[in-house]
């Protein structure tokens, strides 16, 4: 039975005489210092027993319930302890308080039959027939845990043909997390949920916000404007009005130019709807000018087989040696991408090779361009993704070292710099369509080892060193449409060393004899200070990705290299140590682009290394040119994260691999998994999406 005796010491509450205390037949004697506690934990069941039976036999019912033609006899003290809705009823002054039959709407009387069994019994049968009435009913009445029960079984039972009906079921009423289950269901399975006509009733604010996740489970971006033109073309005569607030949803920037100018463009209803025109011209200027235009719609989906990543080119080392590698970083993912070493590094005959040191860098429409350099002066390279591979464009007039790129009007700009001699003021321009170099007008200060970026159709240089001892606080601001410089406000401190990234609405700079990020506003021509450091960081990088800010080694006060990477949080306002570099770097290039997923390597987090220590890697090739590291994590957080689809079964000998990797990454261009087969080495393909045959 489940019942309880404790035993107290406090006095007893009873007084008990000594005549009745020693009858003869007493089982227990009472002590007059302590007392028993009777728990019966099965009373509740003899008493919802008792209720039920009394309910059968119709005594003691106060209340009928009439449900179309049927009536139900019920005790008022029963519905009002398991309903809120009849709490209300009964335990406020409403007429239905007073009244002998209630006439009940919104439920029919089978259904209300299983309520009421379960209100006496705990006791229900959820079919895939019944499950909608009585989820219905059941939030009606306020019964709470049935809600659950049945959102609980719909959640079970979630199909592509099914899912846009239940989710719009928990939208209805108002079933916060079943609705949640649900949107990740299709935003996971999207391909297949588009194949059914019902996905077209979806209301727009549950298109929309299905449509903006990073997360939605499709091959390309064409699929997602397809889907967004067939819901308008649904119910066309009701749905154009929504047109501009749904293709919100759309990263057109991220369309294949020539899909954007043969379909996007030429569809009628978009020609037909001006409202839409400000994000055909976002994207025009995207694909024009690249990385100078940042929005959530230039950043690419989580499960595209490309991601938002930031590369660290080359450098110095703590033993003053300059590396040719380039080390790509994706923080979302937290792994490792290997790109191709940095040109004419790796030369036949070796008195060929040279370093690339104190070099400039930038991004433009997804690939980097490196100029100059004390070896390279003249040299420039542009690093395309897709290839994965380094190709030489037309090289410098004038050859310098401790320059800066930028990238402004689908243009890049090299500005200022050392020649060996002095300190210049020269900036040249190049056009990607005729591959040619064009001088611009010259600096108003000569400087090296300065920052800049680009901000809405000017350039900004922040500080630098006028010669080899002394720094500036400068801001000197180009305007291409005039072609002349200006001084803007200055810099809290003079610096150099440094470098800045344009992010949202400021210039962020950081690094030289400065523990600190300083913010420029271009718009208020002010600065002010954003978070402070513990160590200097002279020569370090910094790159926005994945809206967050991410600043590279550099060298301390003591001309320590330093291996760490920070992460600034513009919505928390914190830096925080996101990981640490296979070795310290500084005087290296920071940039963003996205990447495909072709060599994929995990690397150590300075935040919690025992989740490293938690983890068992296995290392494939696939196919003899490519290898992945998986890393199974003994955290379950993972999982929700990144829901595997399918699993090797054998490594052809090497043992067998578990059922479930939390961390699974696409490796381009093999063929599928089949469980129950050896796929060493000829396929590795662990999160192999569905729609992809």
């Amino acid at each position: 039975m489940g019942d309880t005796l404790e035993k107290s010491s406090e006095e007893p509450q009873i007084s008990l005489d000594n005549e009745c205390s020693m009858k003869m037949g007493d089982l227990v004697e009472v002590s007059s210092c302590e007392k028993v506690k009777f728990d019966d934990t099965g009373l509740s069941l003899v008493l919802q027993n008792g209720l039920e039976n009394l309910r059968l036999e119709n005594s003691l019912t106060d209340v009928i319930l009439c449900v179309d033609s049927r009536e139900f006899s019920c005790h008022r003290v029963v519905l009002a302890a398991a309903s809120n809705y009849f709490r209300a009823m009964f335990c406020n002054d409403l007429r239905e308080k007073y009244e002998e039959k209630i006439i009940l709407k919104g439920v029919d009387a089978e259904t209300m039959n299983i309520l009421l069994d379960y209100t006496y019994t705990s006791k229900m049968l959820i079919t895939k027939q019944n499950v909608q009435k009585v989820l219905e009913a059941a939030s009606l009445f306020q019964f709470l845990r049935m809600v659950d029960a049945c959102a609980s079984f719909l959640t079970e039972a979630l199909q592509p043909e099914n899912c846009v009906g239940i989710l719009r079921l928990a939208d209805a009423h108002s079933l916060h997390s079943l609705k949640q289950q649900v949107q990740n269901y299709i935003i996971q399975n999207f391909t297949q949920v588009l194949n059914y006509e019902e996905f077209l009733e979806l209301p727009a604010d549950i298109l929309c916000s299905t449509l903006k996740s990073d997360d939605l489970y499709v091959t390309e971006e064409a699929q997602v404007f397809e889907t967004v033109m067939n819901w308008v073309r649904y119910k066309e005569s009701e749905r154009f009005s929504l047109l501009p607030y749904v293709l919100e949803n759309v990263r057109l920037p991220l369309l294949d130019p020539w899909y954007f100018v043969e379909t996007v463009e030429a569809d009628q209803l978009i020609r037909q709807c001006p409202d839409v025109f400000p994000l055909l011209q976002e994207a025009r200027m995207y694909h024009l000018s690249g990385n100078e235009i940042i929005t959530e719609r230039t950043k690419p989906r989580m499960h595209e087989f490309q991601s938002e990543v930031f590369m660290i080119i080359g450098g110095c080392t703590k033993e003053e040696k300059f590396v040719a590698e380039v080390t790509c970083l994706d923080p979302l993912r937290r792994s490792r991408l290997e790109v191709a070493k940095l040109p004419i590094t790796e030369q036949e005959p070796e008195s060929e090779n040279k370093k690339w040191v104190e070099f400039a860098c930038i991004t433009l429409k997804n690939e980097v361009y490196i100029s100059g350099g004390k070896e390279t002066k003249h040299d420039v390279w542009k690093y395309n993704a897709s290839i994965n591979k380094w190709i030489q464009i037309e090289y410098l007039n004038i050859g310098r070292w401790r320059h800066k790129m930028a990238v402004l009007g689908g243009k890049v700009y090299v500005i200022g710099g050392f020649d060996g001699m002095q300190r210049i003021n020269s900036m040249e321009a190049y056009d990607p369509f005729h591959n040619c170099w064009s001088e611009a007008a010259p600096l108003l200060v000569n400087v090296s080892s300065f920052a800049a970026a680009s901000y809405k159709k000017r350039l900004y240089v922040i500080g630098g060193g006028p010669n080899g001892k002394l720094a500036t606080d400068k801001t000197q601001c180009y305007d291409p449409a005039t072609n002349t410089w200006s001084l803007k406000a200055a810099m809290p401190v003079e610096a150099k060393c440094i470098n800045a990234a344009s992010f949202r609405d400021h210039i962020y700079v950081v690094g030289g004899a400065m523990k600190a990020l300083y913010a420029y506003s271009p718009q208020e021509d002010t600065w002010c200070l954003v978070t402070q450091f513990t160590h200097e960081r002279a020569s370090c990088g910094i790159s926005p990705c994945n809206n967050k800010l991410f600043i590279t080694g550099g060298r301390d006060e003591k001309n320590e290299v330093i291996a760490t990477v920070l992460c600034w949080d513009p919505e928390t306002q914190k830096l925080t140590e996101e990981c640490v570099l296979p070795r310290g770097v500084s005087h290296h290039g920071s940039v963003t682009l996205r990447k495909s997923y072709t060599h994929i390597r995990s690397f150590s987090s300075a935040v919690d290394t025992r989740l490293r220590q938690g983890m068992t890697t296995i290392t494939v090739s696939a196919q003899g040119t490519q290898s992945i590291s998986m890393y199974k994590t003994a955290t379950s957080e993972a999982k929700s994260q990144l829901p595997c689809r399918s699993c090797l079964s054998c490594l052809g000998g090497a043992g067998a691999v578990p059922q479930h990797w939390d961390t699974a990454l696409a490796v381009s261009g093999l063929p599928p998994v089949q469980p129950g087969k050896c796929h060493f080495p000829s396929a590795l393909f662990l999160y192999y999406t569905s729609s992809r045959k």
